[in-house]
């Protein structure tokens, strides 16, 4: 498994696709972090937790990253060779799940170490309570388990969906426009909605729900479609 892993690592850096990416996550981190604290003035715990919530910030990008990186072995037709070497296409999926979910971890601490860097010294000019060290604590632990999640259900997303075109927009569709008509019809939802519990993991629990039952549900998603995708995939024709 650890071979198939490093292979499907090699493939993600050796794309432009993830380079860029992660360009559009530090582009995201740092327009999230000065806007939120230079032109919102933080002043509570809530709020200041909020502007440092980098996992929030990239989850989105590392989704879509997860995504396209699934539907590219469909669409460049790559997946044929990596079926020959790896005849299991369990393992196969789980590898290349794994090396997506490492990559975006290994963004997520760069974007870590980019939002306390320029965040915590900002906030130490707002006026209100300052954050305590375990506040910091679970927004890092919650940032990496955001972003760890977000690049799994993205190859979830992806190896179900196998058009590229359609999982993007697909993503899109159900983050902008389902999900809030879905809240809209019954507010009991938005606790167990995806960006809902994206933006609660990310920034260590809030008011409305703790830090662990909100891990549990951005892991429900992401169990639903990685293992319907793995269930669809092992009886799926290699093209």
């Amino acid at each position: 498994m650890s071979r198939l892993i490093a292979g499907e690592l090699i493939k993600v850096r050796t794309t432009r696709t993830a380079l860029g990416f992660a360009a559009a996550a530090l582009l995201l981190v740092l327009a999230s972090v000065l806007v939120s604290i230079l032109a919102g003035h933080p002043d509570t715990i809530a709020d200041k937790r909020d502007s440092l919530n980098f996992g929030n910030s990239i989850s989105f990008v590392l989704l879509l990253l997860g995504a396209v990186g699934a539907t590219g072995e469909f669409r460049h037709r790559t997946l044929a060779p990596a079926v020959l070497i790896a005849p299991d296409r369990l393992r196969l999926f789980t590898a290349r799940t794994a090396a997506y979910a490492l990559t975006a971890l290994a963004v997520a601490v760069l974007m870590a170490v980019v939002t306390f860097a320029i965040g915590i010294p900002l906030l130490g000019g707002e006026s209100g309570p300052d954050l305590a060290g375990g506040d910091y604590v679970r927004i890092a632990v919650g940032g990496l388990i955001v972003t760890a999640l977000s690049g799994a259900l993205g190859v979830g997303v992806g190896t179900l969906v196998r058009n590229q075109v359609f999982a993007v927009v697909g993503i899109i569709v159900w983050t902008t426009i389902a999900e809030p008509l879905i809240t809209l019809a019954d507010d009991g939802l938005t606790n167990y909605t995806l960006s809902s519990a994206t933006t609660r993991v990310g920034a260590g629990g809030d008011a409305d729900m703790a830090f662990l039952p909100a891990v549990l549900i951005l892991v429900a998603w992401t169990a639903v479609f990685c293992v319907a995708a793995a269930l669809v995939d092992r009886r799926r024709d290699v093209e």
